[in-house]
């Protein structure tokens, strides 16, 4: 029997307006409220209300048969507060369920975990404390930032009290072995590692509308044809996601929904497999291996490394001039600024001053909102030396 893991992530970022000068001392919205509210609203619209209502109607049918797992960046959660607190509702039901589980996840989908344990851990205590004030839950799995790990990063958060982490079956770092099987952080062995079986994702992710599948496009019977030729003994198939592939990255006029439905379904009545979330690992009894990460791995491209964020130098120069406020966060009692800080520290800021990408990994810039990468980088340094100012003049300013 394969145990199978379907993990979905959301990360709906906040979007800078643009800015050029400032007026020092002035309290500065730097977020496009607009932006924000519209991309909330057609979000919600187009994947997450119709999408947990598929769930939850699969639940009630098969039951313990269908489980998933999900990681919401804080920000995300402050979005739908916000904009549209049905989804926090939706969210709210599924969990009610216990066929779901909420992972542990940095607060604003942040990049600290690439540059110190301080900043990261503050990462990671914010978003468990927001989780527990919305959901009521306290997370013992872990799925980073675009899933980034290392050995250092698995053993802080195994000092944290986690578990179980998700990340990637980089094939750099598992050489021959698959991404199939249960690992551990070879220091740290208590804490399990998932590893993302990356290929059966990018059938769906990049490939789904593709006519290739026997002249066809994919169907839920093509994928589990696909995933019988994982080897029997192999005990785990993790599928991990953006919850946006249902709806948005495909819209649900390509079928998409009808595939996820198909799909949950066929699994569901088929005893060769069973749905798991991460946190049922702890008690299963099952062979563990070593995986060493010595530098941080993630989802991105076929290299699986950071280069999306810190590839270049114009991404490199942010992140070093931000990370250099964290003394003055630190000391500041401006709470505008401070949280201001923590949200420039998003993954997507830096996805935006990215040089990497091709024609057919675009499906995630969906959103991109800047001509350039340049001009995304002169855009984040200026609200970066305005929020600096901010941080130094230590006014407690209300929101």
């Amino acid at each position: 029997m394969h145990n199978i893991c379907f993990h979905f992530h959301i990360s709906q970022p906040f979007r800078l307006r643009t800015y050029r000068f400032f007026d020092i001392n002035q309290h500065h919205q730097y977020f496009d409220d607009y932006q924000n509210s519209y991309l909330a609203n057609r979000l919600a619209e187009r994947c997450y209300l119709p999408a947990n209502a598929m769930l939850k109607e699969l639940i009630a049918k098969y039951g313990d048969k269908v489980k998933v797992s999900f990681s919401i960046a804080g920000s995300s959660i402050h979005l739908f507060q916000q904009y549209c607190p049905e989804v926090i509702e939706s969210f709210k039901e599924l969990i009610a369920t216990k066929k779901v589980e909420i992972t542990g996840n940095t607060y604003t989908h942040s990049l600290a975990s690439l540059h110190n344990k301080t900043c990261f851990m503050e990462q990671v205590k914010l978003q468990e404390k927001l989780l527990k004030e919305v959901f009521k839950v306290r997370p013992t799995s872990f799925c980073n930032t675009e899933i980034i790990y290392s050995d250092e990063i698995g053993e802080w958060l195994h000092e944290a009290g986690y578990d179980v982490v998700l990340t990637e079956g980089a094939r750099h770092i598992l050489g021959w072995k698959s991404p199939c099987y249960l690992y551990c952080n070879p220091f740290q062995t208590d804490l399990k590692l998932m590893l993302r079986s990356y290929r059966l994702c990018d059938d769906i992710t990049l490939r789904f509308e593709e006519k290739d599948w026997d002249g066809m496009g994919l169907t839920a019977e093509k994928y589990i044809n696909n995933l019988n030729k994982i080897p029997d003994d192999a005990p785990f198939i993790n599928l991990y996601f953006d919850y946006e592939t249902i709806g948005e990255y495909h819209t649900a006029d390509t079928g998409i929904f009808d595939f996820f439905k198909a799909l949950f379904s066929q699994l569901a009545e088929n005893d060769k497999y069973k749905f798991i979330t991460p946190k049922e690992i702890t008690s299963m009894k099952v062979p563990c291996s070593t995986m060493h990460a010595p530098w941080p791995i993630s989802y991105s491209g076929d290299e699986k490394d950071t280069a999306e964020w810190l590839g270049n130098d114009l991404q490199q120069e942010a992140f070093n001039q931000l990370f250099k406020l964290e003394n003055l966060y630190k000391k500041s009692k401006n709470k505008v600024a401070k949280e201001n800080w923590l949200q420039l520290q998003a993954a997507d800021h830096f996805n935006f001053m990215s040089t990497k990408w091709f024609a057919h990994d675009s499906v995630r810039r969906n959103f991109d909102v800047y001509p350039s990468p340049y001009q995304a980088f002169i855009n984040f340094m200026n609200v970066l030396n305005d929020v600096k100012l901010q941080l130094e003049t230590n006014p407690e300013k209300k929101a």
